[in-house]
């Protein structure tokens, strides 16, 4: 049967073979997580920069032009940049300005659909409250 005893510098020994193993164990898991952090990086740059590509790609639009209300050219900007778009030409345009020419155009849209609904609700409200009134007024004469 073997002693389980240990001496103090055997002791000392296995203390400073564990501490060493679990020091090469943390470096290991810090490199990793580097490499890690790394390629996260380098996967997200690239995604910014297909994103700000296609942003940057040229787009052919043509906007409505009369002559009234729709008939100077439009000024729009984002982050700082910006362009003046003639009306009823067609015209090259960075995709990110067409897109906020989308955007404002659902918008208009948006807004004149609620309009419509609020009036529609509006004119429902008075249509019952004159009901009401005419049939409160019809018992009085009776």
């Amino acid at each position: 049967m073997a002693s389980e005893t240990m001496t103090a510098e055997e002791f000392r020994r296995e203390l400073e073979r564990l501490r060493r193993e679990y020091e090469e164990k943390l470096a290991s898991a810090e490199l990793q997580k580097t490499a890690e952090r790394h390629i996260i990086d380098r996967k997200a740059e690239e995604a910014r920069k297909a994103n700000e590509a296609y942003l940057n790609e040229y787009v052919a639009i043509k906007l409505f032009r009369d002559n009234d209300r729709y008939k100077d050219d439009v000024y729009v900007a984002v982050n700082g940049k910006n362009c003046v778009i003639k009306r009823g030409e067609w015209v090259r345009i960075k995709r990110k300005f067409a897109l906020v020419l989308d955007q404002s155009e659902i918008q208009d849209m948006r807004t004149a659909a609620y309009l419509e609904a609020e009036q529609n609700r509006f004119a429902e409200q008075t249509r019952s409250v004159g009901q009401g009134r005419s049939a409160a007024s019809r018992e009085k004469k009776a």
